[in-house]
């Protein structure tokens, strides 16, 4: 909903997930080892832990995680929304105090309104088809490259020409893994993403009801989603309900009740990383590696194995169970007095409270190499947040301006617990995860429980408003902010200044006909920063320590984590230049923004000695800083009436970089002291070495096929001093740029975003090593791998089967061989609507207006990337998918 749409917020996408989690900043994320994420105000009640209640998996035996990675506001209905407006200089921040350290995303849900009662209909059917995923290898393809690479290993390992002088006469002969025959009569085999996925749908029907008197307003509405995900085994079911109401009390009271209450079903399939090696590959990493040879039951109907027999066969997956359910409910009650004409007090109370059920069931069928008796997990977690805000705002004429005034004070509350047993050992499937009692290993049982502290602040704030002949505006705000999160230095005063100055009003401007708008201000305010674990600045001791007396263990506790009672404030420090413009009655509009936001201060870790119990103390250590421009233009390029067209465009850069490094960490030589914070250091390559001649000097006893790294220095060696940076994952540009035209009764609208300028390693890379698919417990991978160098392919421009003598020379571990720009527009979607014509419901206006429409996303992609997907962040990603809207909308 907002990719793109809004200057200098970067929001990107970890996987396609239903539901999933997103990375979102708005102008940089300058607090490396802290949270960059921005608040949520929801009606106007915080949403202080923005995390979710989802229990993940245990994975000490299991290994993956279960794929679960949701977005914290995915509970919430898209429709019951009315607006979302993004603060983010320093004068709109200030006022929401430490919390709003990364900005604001303002979400404001639609109200009732005075006059008969209007009744809406949104329903769409979606159709969703995998888009193009990992090209992996048939059968035929997984044979011929098995035997191709397996016969150049064979030829490094016995030091046989081109990797050694070995006489081959001395060695045995190769024996390739498959024959000609087999070759010839493979075909395509198994295609098992293929086993995994499946054609997509979602079913959406939202209900509103909305209407009211002068008294008496009500807004209310109920939504169901029902997302049949691409992933066998993933489906994502939500119910929402939403009570607006807004009553008047006699003349000078007002209450207010903003209520939503949700239920998210999932089936969950596996995605993502894992904790472990091959034994513990998740359904996606399984399907890339089995191989595509042998079909998905043997002669006795079991589940295949490949060639390396740890891994789960794919279609296995698809009989575990792993069911989630979350509840949530947001009720926000209000209460508005007027004590004069001039004067209003305002009490406000949020209550989010969270609680999920996670349940998991791996049957003995399925064979895992690990838990070969079947396991089951079950999980329950809440996370509760509570807000409490009483203001007075006084409002009043001033001599030839107004007076706005706001005094208040706020209390916030969060708490998040969790509890998951583990049984192993079933002896059968019959009873899943209802009766885990009967699990008969013991050492395997595990239980566990977690409650965090209490993460409580309490705040006091103040904002001074002064609008002079409606042309000066000078606006001052102050916070002071408590936080259980420092033990001494609890309390932070946070000052804003900004001023505006509206240039139109002004004589030499009110008769203009070219500017309709133009307004200049400037901002400067500071806001504190908690986030770092409630915890983190304590003492802290755990259990589980067992101590040898006589012949008796006793459990024990031993010191944990050492605290920092000087522990403090991380401060935010912005300044905001903005001119917002309005051309030709305000055909062309807009904004452009000049910044500089600065961390000091930052709340992160120093290092211990290796003496303590712990390695490491949280402190306020070093400075960041992001500096950039955005640009923000509306224009309305064709209105006649029946036709009109206007686009929306917006552009932001930006740079975050160090200010100030932590003053007990030596830099190496390679790093710069303000260098950016997101740099990617390493060696620089030259492509592969593909003979003994092609050896460099300074890489002697380098081998045919090694990727040829570059001697920056010229100094004849590989060390650290051929370190440079070789790029920055951090995009240099953000754009956003969407076009509506409107004819008669259609409407058609796309949109494009995009970032440009970064750098992302590719997420194939890992594929490509030649022993995925060249030892005897062979794996499947990607059909690139046909460009592996190897004794018959000395084209080939993949690195080859010789490990390369000199990567344990490099400090990083990092080279750019597959490190790539990753720059990328991505045309998001295409809507094409019809009105239909009034007269088709005569007189009786039963139904007031009708609209039918498609929509199309995730067309394209344009992009010079070579992975998967230049966006996605996350490890072995939930693919992305095409999906196809079909809907309507019925107004009564």
């Amino acid at each position: 909903m907002l990719q793109g749409r809004a200057a200098g917020l970067n929001l990107t996408q970890r996987s396609a997930q239903p539901g999933g989690g997103l990375n979102v900043n708005i102008r940089g994320a300058i607090s490396p080892n802290g949270n960059n994420t921005p608040l949520y105000v929801i009606d106007g009640v915080p949403v202080l832990n923005n995390g979710t209640s989802e229990p993940s998996l245990n994975d000490s035996n299991l290994g993956y995680y279960g794929g679960v990675d949701r977005n914290p506001l995915s509970s919430i209905n898209p429709s019951d929304i009315e607006s979302i407006d993004i603060l983010k200089d320093a004068s709109t921040t200030a006022i929401y105090g430490s919390a709003a350290a990364n900005g604001v995303v303002l979400i404001t849900t639609k109200r009732g309104k005075a006059g008969a009662v209007t009744t809406e209909y949104r329903g769409s059917y979606t159709i969703q088809s995998p888009k193009d995923y990992y090209d992996l290898l048939d059968a035929t393809q997984f044979m011929q490259q098995q035997n191709r690479l397996a016969n150049d290993k064979y030829l490094y390992d016995n030091g046989l020409a081109p990797y050694g002088t070995t006489d081959p006469g001395s060695v045995g002969a190769f024996t390739p893994k498959f024959t000609d025959e087999q070759i010839s009569q493979a075909g395509a085999g198994t295609d098992w993403t293929d086993k995994v996925m499946r054609n997509g749908s979602i079913q959406e029907h939202n209900i509103s009801l909305s209407g009211g008197t002068d008294k008496t307003k009500l807004y209310t509405s109920f939504n169901y989603y029902n997302n049949k995900a691409i992933l066998e085994n993933s489906d994502f079911v939500r119910y929402t309900g939403r009570v607006n109401l807004e009553q008047k009390l006699g003349g000078r009271v007002k209450f207010g009740l903003n209520l939503t209450l949700s239920q998210i079903d999932n089936n969950n399939a596996s995605s993502g990383a894992n904790a472990g090696g091959v034994e513990k590959y998740n359904m996606l990493q399984s399907a890339y590696a089995f191989s595509p040879t042998v079909g998905v039951y043997d002669e006795d109907g079991n589940y295949t194995r490949t060639f390396d027999p740890l891994i789960t066969n794919p279609m296995a997956f698809l009989i575990i169970k792993d069911k989630t359910r979350t509840s949530r409910i947001i009720a926000s009650p209000t209460v508005e007095v007027k004590i004069t004409d001039a004067l209003k007090g305002n009490v406000v109370v949020g209550i989010d409270k969270q609680s999920s059920t996670r349940n998991f069931y791996l049957p003995r069928a399925v064979q895992n190499s690990q838990l070969p008796e079947g396991m089951a997990q079950l999980g329950q977690g809440s996370l509760d947040n509570y807000t409490t805000e009483a203001y007075l705002t006084y409002d009043k004429k001033v001599g030839p301006g107004n007076l706005s005034l706001v005094l208040g004070a706020g209390y916030y509350n969060s708490v998040q617990e969790s509890f998951s047993m583990q049984a192993v050992d079933f002896f059968t499937d019959a009873l899943s995860y209802n009766n885990i009692g009967i699990g008969a290993n013991k050492e395997k049982a595990l239980m566990s429980s977690y409650r965090s502290p209490n993460a409580t602040k309490i705040s006091q704030f103040f904002r001074a408003n002064y609008s002079l002949l409606d042309k000066y505006i000078v606006t001052f705000t102050g916070r002071r902010d408590g936080s259980s999160t420092f033990p001494k230095d609890k309390y932070g005063f946070f000052p804003g200044i900004s001023a505006a100055w509206r240039i139109n009003q002004e004589d030499f401007l009110k008769n203009s006909t070219l500017i309709s708008d133009l307004k200049l201000r400037a901002g400067y305010g500071t806001v504190g920063n908690d986030r770092i674990s409630p915890t983190n600045a304590l003492d802290l001791y755990e259990s589980g320590f067992y101590y040898l007396i006589g012949n008796t263990y006793y459990n024990g506790v031993t010191l944990a984590q050492v605290g920092n009672q000087n522990l403090t404030w991380e401060t935010d420090v912005m300044i905001n230049v903005g001119l917002d413009f309005g051309l030709w009655s305000d055909r062309i509009s807009g904004s452009l923004e000049i910044y500089q936001r600065t961390a000091k201060d930052l709340l992160d870790f120093n290092k211990l000695p290796s003496n303590n119990a712990d390695g490491q103390v949280a402190a306020n250590v070093g400075s960041t800083r992001s500096q950039g421009i955005e640009l923000s233009v509306t224009s309305t390029n064709i209105d006649n009436g029946s036709l009109r067209w206007s686009t929306t465009l917006n552009v932001s850069t930006f740079k975050a970089y160090w200010v100030e490094r932590n003053p007990q960490v030596a830099l190496p030589e390679y790093i710069g002291e303000t260098d950016p914070i997101n740099a990617v250091y390493g060696w620089r390559t030259d492509g592969i070495i593909t003979s003994t001649s092609d050896v460099p000097s300074y890489m002697a006893g380098a081998k045919p096929g090694n990727i040829k790294y570059v001697d920056n220095n010229g100094d004849g060696e590989l060390n650290s001093k051929d370190v440079v940076m070789l790029g920055n994952t951090s995009p240099k540009w953000n754009i956003g740029f969407g076009n509506t035209v409107t004819y008669k009764n259609f409407d058609l609208n796309f949109f494009f975003y995009g970032f440009l300028g970064q750098s992302a390693f590719n997420n194939y890379s890992g594929f490509y090593d030649p022993l995925r698919i060249a030892n005897s417990n062979s794996q499947n991978t990607v059909t690139d791998v046909s460009r592996i160098w190897t004794a018959e392919n000395t084209t080939g421009d993949l690195p080859g089967i010789a490990s390369n003598p000199y990567s344990g020379s490099n400090p990083t571990g990092t080279h750019d061989f597959y490190l790539e720009k990753a720059s990328f527009v991505r045309l998001k979607n295409i809507t094409l609507g019809y009105r239909l014509p009034d007269q088709l419901w005569g007189n009786r206006k039963f139904i007031q207006s009708a609209r039918i429409f498609v929509d199309v996303q995730n067309l394209a992609v344009f992009s010079n990337y070579n992975g998967y997907d230049p966006e996605f962040t996350e490890v072995n990603p939930y693919p992305q998918a095409l999906s196809t809207t079909f809907g309507v909308n019925l107004k009564f």
